[in-house]
């Protein structure tokens, strides 16, 4: 019958066009966004000079460094330890030192406040006696910083009177973008009615591209870089400046009042499961090892 051919002609064309509109419909679709990929922040929480414990770094949960731990190697175990306040741009505003007495109570025995002003950083410090609970006397350290709030000279360069003769110490620091280039100590002593004394190191850096986690918090703690940067004496002079650097070292050249220059290069050991470095070898028989918190956000 022609009027049912003409309605299954009909019914045949809609179809199509439905299924005609379904793919293009499907086609036009855009597909699932993947999932955004957890940024990895890895977080120093230890340093080791080779093989000996140095620092033991402590992160809150908005990942702020807030304690810095000091192992005793005659104990053998972590024991004095600072805790870092920072103001509201994240820069360091209150350090407080507690020192462990008779291997059992740890008490307050050092409060810095600093002051931040430009091309100048000002350190307030108060000692305590008797578990914290006296205050036994007061100092004040200035810094020379550069425009973006650096060291740039501790110390004095002129030499001055005291005590037993005059003497001259100071340390400088220069820097390439955010790494540090040379590191400069000197210590001059002019004894009276002995011959004068001279102790200087010079640290010369180059580095590579890797970026150094630890940079983001010594750059605006600069008393914890003191800390860090020393070595395992406490001794900022014949420390490790490099590590304040934003990037990994790849050679140092180093030289003494007393010694001729040497080059020493920087070599790395990172585990395929890593992005960091888990060791920093020094040709001079230097390994520094890291430990690390990997916090995902």
């Amino acid at each position: 019958m022609p009027y049912l051919r003409t309605y299954g002609i009909s019914l045949l064309a809609a179809i199509l066009l439905l299924t005609h509109s379904c793919q293009c419909k499907k086609e036009h679709v855009d597909p699932p966004q993947p999932p955004a990929q957890q940024q990895e922040n890895y977080l120093v929480t230890a340093i080791r000079i080779n093989g000996t414990p140095k620092d033991s770094l402590v992160y809150n949960n908005q990942l702020q460094l807030t304690e810095r731990w000091d192992y005793n190697t005659s104990y053998r175990q972590w024991q004095n330890y600072t805790a870092f306040m920072y103001n509201a741009d994240g820069y360091l505003k209150l350090a407080r030192h507690y020192n462990e007495n008779d291997n059992t109570l740890k008490s307050l025995s050092q409060k810095d406040s600093l002051g931040w002003a430009p091309g100048r950083l000002t350190v307030y410090t108060t000692y305590y006696r008797n578990l914290g609970d006296e205050i036994s006397g007061y100092d004040t350290t200035r810094y020379l910083q550069d425009d973006a709030r650096r060291f740039s000279l501790i110390g004095y360069t002129d030499t001055l009177p005291f005590f037993f003769g005059r003497m001259m110490s100071y340390e400088k620091y220069f820097y390439d973008q955010q790494d540090i280039r040379q590191y400069h100590i000197v210590n001059y002593v002019e004894p009276i009615g002995l011959p004068p004394t001279t102790e200087a190191y010079q640290y010369d850096m180059t580095y590579g591209s890797q970026p150094n986690p630890l940079y983001r918090y010594l750059s605006k703690n600069p008393l914890l870089l003191r800390m860090v940067t020393a070595d395992l004496q406490n001794n900022i002079w014949k420390g490790y400046p490099f590590l304040a650097s934003e990037h990994y070292v790849t050679s140092i050249r180093y030289e003494t009042a007393t010694s001729a220059a040497v080059t020493i290069p920087v070599t790395y050991f990172t585990p395929d499961t890593m992005h960091y470095p888990q060791e920093q070898r020094l040709a001079s028989g230097t390994t520094i090892s890291y430990r690390y918190r990997i916090v995902k956000q």
